[in-house]
């Protein structure tokens, strides 16, 4: 403990033995093994863990401060990863060797993916809501069903366990954000909330697998400066997609560098031109808006996702899906 931050240091595991900790180093309740509430005088709501399958435990943290913490997790040989989804509308610090990333929803990076033994401290706003979820997901899980979809370089770089190395922070993509703001919609008093929560969990799970092709320890050997400005672009995008494409031009102005220069680090970043990634995000919202039950016709669907042509909407969606948005939309209805 400091004169500033209270400092709290714990490790995970995929079981709840790790609540000891808080309890120990916070004086924290613990309830059925899942149910954490800290003193009063440090912060008021709750968190709550869970075991979701074998390989797979969640927590969904809810809380707002009174006091300066800084929750330092130890490197352990734990055999797991972490997805951080931080949905708080204050900015959290995350410390890593030494570096200082700026998470928040509404930052341009709200998603943290690291191995388990790199030691990190989180530091949540005082006085703002907190509220984040994290992934902890085994290793060997994760292999089993991300390994067969990728190359053998990617699963090189995902799965060697003589580095344990691995991190970056990323942009939350669409479709999380939409399973995230329908959690926060329901109420943790709920009889029924842990089974959405850990829906939304094995959920979340299946479109990081998905985006697993994507990560690259390449991420942080890029400047943070160059990283923070074509983010911010992209999550510009990602808060804009019921509108046009606003232009490439437009974009690296916003990222202040040259054209040639934004395309090239956009595309080492995000994998996919600036182009193609508004367009994929848009088309998985769009799967979003079928099938959430608010909508009769493709073309409304269309209409909101600003396509002037439902054709060209109807065209792209079955050439990403193999579906047609018409087929979607009548299953969903049924």
């Amino acid at each position: 403990m400091n004169l500033d931050r209270t400092e709290f240091h714990y490790h995970y595991t995929l079981g709840p033995e790790w609540l000891d900790q808080l309890i120990i180093g916070l004086g924290a309740s613990v309830e059925d093994n899942k149910l954490i509430k800290l003193p009063k005088n440090i912060a008021a709501g709750s968190a709550l863990f869970l075991q979701v399958i074998p390989g797979l435990s969640v927590l969904l943290m809810d809380m707002t401060f009174h006091l300066p913490v800084a929750m330092c997790r130890s490197a352990k040989e734990e055999n797991m990863y972490m997805a951080y989804y931080d949905m708080g509308q204050e900015i959290t610090t995350h410390l890593l060797y030494g570096q200082a990333h700026r998470v928040g929803y509404n930052s341009s990076l709200g998603l943290a993916f690291m191995d388990g033994n790199i030691p990190g401290t989180i530091m949540p706003p005082v006085g703002e809501r907190s509220y984040s979820l994290r992934l902890l997901i085994d290793k060997t899980f994760l292999k089993k069903i991300a390994g067969p979809n990728q190359t053998e370089e990617i699963n090189a770089k995902l799965f060697d366990g003589s580095k344990n190395t691995l991190f970056f922070y990323s942009h939350i993509d669409s479709r999380s954000k939409v399973l995230l703001n329908r959690l926060n919609c329901y109420s943790s008093e709920n009889i029924s909330f842990e089974y959405h929560l850990k829906s939304t969990a094995l959920q979340l799970l299946a479109y990081l697998v998905e985006r697993a092709a994507r990560f690259e320890p390449i991420i942080n050997k890029l400047s943070e400066h160059d990283l923070k400005a074509v983010s911010l672009t992209a999550d510009y995008l990602l808060k804009n997609l019921l509108s046009e494409f606003p232009g490439l031009g437009q974009l690296a102005e916003m990222a202040g560098m040259s054209l040639s220069k934004y395309k090239v680090l956009f595309k080492k970043i995000f994998k996919e031109t600036p182009n193609t990634f508004f367009q994929n995000e848009k088309l998985l919202l769009g799967r979003e808006l079928l099938v959430s039950g608010n909508y009769k016709t493709v073309t409304e669907v269309a209409y909101d996702l600003g396509y002037s042509k439902p054709s060209y909407f109807a065209e792209l969606f079955k050439k990403m899906f193999f579906i047609s948005p018409k087929d979607v939309l009548i299953k969903s209805n049924q």
